[in-house]
This record gives C-alpha cells, sequence and structure tokens, in this order.
C-alpha cells in the first residue's frame, strides 16, 4: 500500500474511532449535544478521506468528478458541526456568523450535485507524481465561478475561529484561547494550500483531509480532558455528599428539607428519633402534620416567607411526636435554589431545647448566684488591681537594668559584702550617692537570697506623701479615713515571705519611725483604724543617700532605729571613684537603648569615651544613663555622638565665668534642680509616660514630682510652651 494510502486509511480509522468514542458518550452524559456535534465531525473528516482517496484513484476524469459532490458534502457537514461544537464548547461564538457559514455550506453541496461548481466546461484526467515518487490523478480545467460559495464557505470558518480565539482570549480563559488559536493556524495552512490545490496552480493532493483530521485531534484531546477534569469534580462532589450524609447521620441535631409545596423531602436519623416517626413515614407527607396547631399559623407564615428567599433566622416551635410528648425545637432555615437561582425549597436545622426549658428556674438560680460571684470576684479583682499597681512599675524598671555593670575593684567589693549577706536574713541598709544604684543591689541581694521566689517590693519614702505613708506601708481597714471604702493591704504584708525596699528610708516622717521599729523588732503591724495584730515574715533592705548620723544629731532620725537597719550596711562608691567601670557602662546603655530604638551604635569615639570618663558625674550611674540615651536618640550613622556638652569635659568643677555655675559654685541641689529643668525644658515639661521626664531621668513620675515640690520647682518655672502634665 502506497504512503498516501496509508495516511487515507489511517485517518478514517482514527476520526471513525473518535466519532465512534463521543457517540456512546453522547449516550450517557446529560448535556449530549457537544458529544454529538464532535461525533459528526469527526465522521465527516473520515468520508471525506475516503471518497478523496476514491477520487485519486480513479480511472476517468468523470469518475473523478463523480466522487466531488460526496466530497464536498463530507467537508460542508464538518465546518458545520465544527462550527456549532465550537459555539457550544465555548459560548463565544456569534449567531449570526454560524447561520452564515452554516447556509453558504449548504448552498455549495447543494450546486455540486446539481451542476457541479469545480469546473466550467471540458476537463481531462492528468497524472502528477508525488516528491516520493508516488503518482495520483488530478482533473485539470477552467475553474467555475460558483465555486466561490464553497470558498467562502471555508474562509467562513476561518473567521469562526479567529472570533471564538479572540473572544475566549478577552474573557480570560487562556487555555481554551491557546487550544483555538491552535486549531486556527492548523486550519489557515491546510487552507492556504487547499484553494491553490483546488484550482490546479500546484499538483498536490488536497490537505484539508489532514488539516481536518489534526483538528478534531486537538479537539478531541481537549473535549477529554474536560471530561476527565469533569469526572474527577463528580468524585470529588460524591465524596462531598458521602461526608455530609455521614454527618447528617451522626449530628445531633434535627435536619429537614422541604420542597416548594412544603412536602418532606429529606430528614435526618436524629430527626427520626425525636420525633419518634421513620423517615418512610414522614417524607411526601406535608410539615403542617407534625405542627402543634396552636402555632401552625405562624409556622405556615414563616415557612412560606423561606421559600420565598426570606427565612426567619431563629425561632422555637413546637413539634408532636407520634407518641403524643411536644418537644422545644429552636429551628435555623436556609432557602434552597435551584441551579438558576430560583428558590426550590427550605432545609431546616433544629436543636431539642425541651430539657433546657424545663431546668429554667434552675438555670436562673445558678444565674443569679454568678452573677453574685462575679460581683464578688470583681471586687476582689479590683482590689488586687489596686493594691497590685506598683509592681508592674517595679518589675518593669527591674528588667530594663537587671545586671551590675562593671569590674572595678570597688564595685568588686560592693559584689563581695553582696555575696556575704544575701544568705543571710541581716537587716542591711545601702549607702550612697543619688543614682548609684542602690535599688540594683538591693534587688541583687534579693536574687541571692533564699527569698529569691517570693515578692520583691520597692517603696520609695521620698515618693509617699506624709499623710498616707502609713496607709501605704501598712495598710488600713474600711472607712478608716475620708474615701477608705474598703479595706487595703499594705506594702509589709504584700512582701510577706520575700524583701521590702525601703529607698530613701531617711524620708521617713520622724512620727512614723517607731511604728517602723516595731516591725523590725517584733515582726507585727497593724492597720490603720484596724486593731488586729498581723504578724509578717519580712527582710528589709534600707537604702538613702543621706548622713543619717548628722540626722540623728539633728533630731530628724531616731537612733534605735538606724541602729536597727544598719546591721548590714553596703556603701556604693559614686561613679567618680569608680572610672574603670565607665567604659563598661557607656557600651551597656548604647547596646540597650539602641536596640530599644530599633537602631544600631556601632562605634563610640575615644574622645567621647575621654569626655565621659573625665566628667565628675554628680548624677552618678543614673546621670550617665541618661546622658547616653539623649546621646542615642540624636546619633546618625551608627557612631555615638553627645547630644550637648557635659558640664565640663576636664574633669573639674567648673569655673564660676560658666552659664551654668551663675556667680560661684553651685550645690549639688542647685545642680540637681538645674538639671531638673533642663530635662522638662527638653521634653516641653511632660512629666510622666512615654518620652516625659520621669523616663529620661530615671525616675518614677511620683518621685521626679516630690523631688520638684522638694526642690521648689513649680508648674509656673517649666517651659512655658509646655504642655501641663495630666
Amino acid at each position: 500500500m502506497s504512503p498516501l494510502s496509508i495516511a487515507y486509511v489511517a485517518t478514517v480509522a482514527i476520526c471513525a474511532v473518535v466519532g465512534l468514542q463521543h457517540l456512546v458518550m453522547a449516550v450517557r452524559v446529560e448535556d449530549r449535544r457537544m458529544q454529538l456535534l464532535f461525533a459528526i465531525a469527526a465522521f465527516g473528516v473520515a468520508g471525506d478521506a475516503v471518497f478523496e482517496r476514491r477520487a485519486y484513484a480513479s480511472a476517468t476524469a468523470e469518475e473523478f468528478l463523480a466522487a466531488m459532490p460526496w466530497t464536498a458534502l463530507c467537508i460542508a457537514t464538518t465546518i458545520v458541526a465544527l462550527s456549532w461544537y465550537i459555539a457550544v464548547r465555548t459560548g463565544a461564538v456569534g449567531r449570526v456568523l454560524l447561520w452564515t457559514v452554516s447556509c453558504l455550506a449548504v448552498v455549495a453541496v447543494v450546486l455540486d450535485f446539481a451542476v457541479g461548481i469545480s469546473y466550467s466546461g471540458p476537463v481531462a484526467l492528468r497524472t502528477s507524481v508525488l516528491p516520493w515518487g508516488e503518482p495520483f490523478v488530478q482533473v485539470v480545467g477552467a475553474a467555475n465561478p460558483l465555486r466561490v460559495v464553497g470558498d467562502l464557505a471555508l474562509f467562513g470558518f476561518l473567521v469562526v475561529l479567529v472570533d471564538s480565539s479572540v473572544r475566549m482570549a478577552r474573557r480570560g480563559e487562556a487555555r481554551q484561547a491557546r487550544v483555538l488559536g491552535g486549531i486556527l493556524a492548523v486550519y489557515a495552512l491546510g487552507l492556504l494550500a487547499i484553494i491553490p490545490t483546488d484550482l490546479g496552480w500546484i499538483t498536490l493532493p488536497s490537505l484539508h483531509t489532514f488539516a481536518f483530521l489534526l483538528i478534531v485531534a486537538a479537539m478531541s484531546w481537549d473535549l477529554t480532558e474536560d471530561l476527565i477534569r469533569a469526572s474527577r469534580l463528580s468524585r470529588e462532589v460524591v465524596a462531598g455528599e458521602s461526608r455530609w450524609r455521614q454527618l447528617l447521620d451522626r449530628i445531633e441535631l434535627l435536619v429537614v428539607e422541604i420542597d416548594r409545596g412544603g412536602r418532606i423531602r429529606f430528614l435526618n436519623p436524629y430527626a427520626e428519633h425525636v420525633s419518634r416517626r421513620p423517615a418512610s413515614e414522614m417524607v411526601g407527607r406535608h410539615y403542617a402534620e407534625f405542627v402543634n396547631e396552636n402555632e401552625l399559623d405562624e409556622v405556615v407564615s414563616a415557612v412560606a416567607r423561606g421559600l420565598e428567599g426570606d427565612p426567619a433566622s431563629v425561632n422555637e416551635r413546637i413539634l408532636v411526636t407520634a407518641e403524643g410528648e411536644k418537644r422545644a425545637i429552636r429551628w435555623r432555615s436556609v432557602t434552597l435554589r435551584d441551579a438558576s437561582g430560583n428558590p426550590d425549597g427550605l432545609l431546616s436545622i433544629g436543636a431539642d431545647v425541651t430539657d433546657r426549658r424545663r431546668s429554667a428556674e434552675e438555670l436562673e438560680r445558678a444565674t443569679a448566684e454568678l452573677e453574685a460571684t462575679v460581683v464578688e470576684l470583681e471586687a476582689v479583682r479590683a482590689k488586687l488591681e489596686e493594691e497590685n499597681v506598683y509592681l508592674k512599675e517595679e518589675i518593669d524598671s527591674r528588667t530594663e537594668h537587671s545586671e551590675i555593670i562593671g569590674s572595678s575593684d570597688a564595685l568588686l567589693y560592693v559584689l563581695h559584702k553582696i555575696r556575704q549577706v544575701a544568705p543571710t536574713h541581716a537587716t542591711v541598709l545601702i549607702q550612697g550617692e543619688t543614682g548609684v544604684g542602690k535599688e540594683l543591689v538591693a534587688n541583687a541581694v534579693h536574687d541571692a537570697s533564699d527569698r529569691a521566689s517570693g515578692p520583691f517590693v520597692v517603696v520609695n519614702c521620698a515618693a509617699l506623701p506624709p499623710g498616707l505613708i502609713e496607709s501605704e506601708l501598712f495598710g488600713h481597714e474600711k472607712g478608716a479615713f475620708t474615701g477608705a471604702d474598703r479595706q487595703r493591704r499594705g506594702r509589709f504584708e504584700l512582701a510577706n515571705r520575700g524583701t521590702i525596699f525601703l529607698d530613701e528610708v531617711g524620708e521617713v516622717p520622724l512620727e512614723m519611725q517607731p511604728k517602723l521599729l516595731r516591725v523590725l523588732q517584733e515582726g507585727e503591724i497593724e492597720r490603720v483604724g484596724g486593731s488586729q495584730t498581723i504578724p509578717v515574715d519580712v527582710r528589709v533592705i534600707a537604702a538613702t543617700n543621706r548622713e543619717l548620723k548628722a540626722d540623728i544629731v539633728a533630731g530628724g532620725f531616731r537612733d534605735d532605729l538606724f541602729y536597727r537597719i544598719s546591721v548590714f550596711p553596703i556603701t556604693v562608691p559614686p561613679l567618680r571613684d569608680r572610672r574603670d567601670d565607665i567604659p563598661s557602662l557607656v557600651q551597656h546603655f548604647t547596646r540597650h537603648f539602641a536596640r530599644r530604638r530599633g537602631g544600631d551604635i556601632s562605634e563610640i569615639p575615644a574622645e567621647v569615651m575621654r569626655r565621659l570618663e573625665s566628667y565628675q558625674w554628680p548624677g552618678n550611674v543614673r546621670e550617665l544613663q541618661n546622658v547616653i540615651e539623649r546621646a542615642v536618640l540624636t546619633s546618625t550613622g551608627g557612631v555615638l555622638k553627645l547630644a550637648e556638652p557635659l558640664l565640663s569635659d576636664s574633669g573639674k568643677p567648673p569655673s564660676p565665668e560658666t552659664p551654668e555655675m551663675g556667680e560661684g559654685l553651685m550645690t549639688l541641689a542647685d545642680l540637681e534642680r538645674r538639671h531638673i529643668e533642663r530635662v522638662l525644658a527638653l521634653t516641653r515639661g511632660k512629666i510622666s509616660g512615654p518620652g516625659g521626664a520621669a523616663e529620661v531621668l530615671g525616675l518614677h513620675a511620683n518621685t521626679l514630682r516630690y523631688r520638684m515640690k522638694k526642690l521648689g520647682i513649680s508648674a509656673g518655672r517649666r517651659n512655658p510652651e509646655a504642655p501641663s502634665d495630666r
């Protein structure tokens, strides 16, 4: 068999198999139009291959011409079927174009059978040879003008492909557009060869059969892929429906579906259990048969609204069981809709709340008891919140700088003293100038003791108003004084089994010192306004920046209290006496504030470090911390730069001509006053909160207010443009 014959036989076989395959699919699927149209197109290509092979094997011109109308019929059938298939498959072809192509194809077939539209006049049979040496015959003669009808039908199919490809691409359906575009390219190449071959301009067999074969193959692949995808989705739907059925069978909720006529279409096993009726008895019957007569009108109205698309959100109705029992069911309904979006039924899901109704009185009583308990707990919560609010502040301050930084001999001696006293229960007195870190030392003693797991309560005696210090330390009973609307525990009670740190103990009023001495000696307290003695197990650590012996001589501090709190004294050296620790402190504060700011300071110039090391630091570590924080806030480029000049970079006291000195050397109080006023000016008068003066100075807001009052810094002396602190 020659290669050309093999090609035609293969085309017939392939198209016949494809046509039969889709014909069988058309019988099995619900929407069979696409399958039938595609099967017709495939059979048309197979028929065209048969008649073309027969024509090229003709012995006479008359025999060749006799086969051409049948070829035209097969081609027209293929064009029309494929055009309508593309329209149904994609929905992207205009109806006018479809009918135009169909009409042109039908007219071409009719004319070909009636008068023949290929040639007009004498024709002759001519034998040609293909490039591989196989002979085939062709008819030559004058072209018939009527054949333009058939060519227009072929061209119309080309327009269908172009139109559908463009529409699919615009709709964003890229895969369909690529398939149609590939078909368009194949058909265009075949069409370019079909017309000149039929006109006798070139000596090749007509290629439209093979072009249509490729088109059928591509479309068959596309359609088969969609069928596979649809089959997979169908399996997923079946699996989902199976899971849904399992859920309905196991869920302890009533699920009932009714149709548009109000007849029960489905109910799950739990609905059967509650109603005491089998599904076979209820399905197909009207729902109203199972509704309580007293609620029938309301239920009918609610179901009617639901079937119109407006179901009630939640309603509670009575269900009459087969045994005559009335069950209270709380229903929630959803309107079901068909493929067109029209209401098709109602799905109601109900919960049996009968037992809940029966226990309504118990529930109300339990609710009342619960509300009373909640009120009581709320009072306790408010009390604890008020009494422990200061603990949060102390936790914040302790976690911000929880390490003692430095390795100088003076500091190592302090650490040695801490290690000595921490395991004991001795009272500790920490002495040192303001800002040296006395609270850090107290923290270290507590953390190294056997009370480390207990509370560490900090009391700044200088920040407590004299009239409230007793209540703060020892607590008060309800009604002890105006505003004491409830009982409150004092700091000593809160520090039970832990440590209490009395900062600035030298500021405790003289009349309060005997009561403080009693706690230290006997371990007992009495709340203000109370008569009950309360034992407390508290270790006391006190701190002061004052010379308490001088205060004793002046009559401002009791000597017996002094000897009771100074069992183990620890003196923290000022920063100027441990300059070796300044580089470590500078690096620590720089890393801390840079990390908190979200930046990175990678370089501390030697000149900056020299100036820091040579400064006297009257405010000690706290002043150094504030200077570094301001420097980090104003530094750029990863290099630490001081925000403003230090009072003296030489390490010596400023000269009388220095603006800060006024007319002579300043006292420590004057220096502290000037520094606080400067910080208040920088913060525009803001005392508390983020960015406030208290945060910059490293003080509690109440401590700062007390210092301001003590130093005579009033609101009027602050920056006049600064907002008032609330």
